[in-house]
């Protein structure tokens, strides 16, 4: 039994290590909620134009990213926020 307290509590452990230091925990992880696009399409800025663009039109704490991805091939800039 004790040994299967001691296997447990070091894969725990091991866990909680992992997402530190992939950074996980950081406040990027709680930007879940689609806020909508933002910019002309294609979006021909980088993920710090996009950001901008996000905070401009959505305000800034609600955004916390923005980010260029594909949609059909074609960049899109999407925000990304905590609401």
């Amino acid at each position: 039994m004790a040994k299967n307290i001691n296997s447990v509590s070091f894969t725990i452990l091991f866990v909680v290590l992992l997402m530190a230091s992939t950074e996980i925990l950081k406040s990027d992880a709680a930007c879940f909620a689609f806020l909508g696009e933002c910019g002309s399409v294609p979006f021909t800025g980088s993920n710090a134009d996009c950001k901008a663009c996000c905070e401009a039109k959505f305000g800034n704490p609600p955004v916390c990213a923005g980010r260029v991805e594909l949609e059909g091939g074609v960049p899109h800039c999407h925000c990304y926020g905590s609401s």
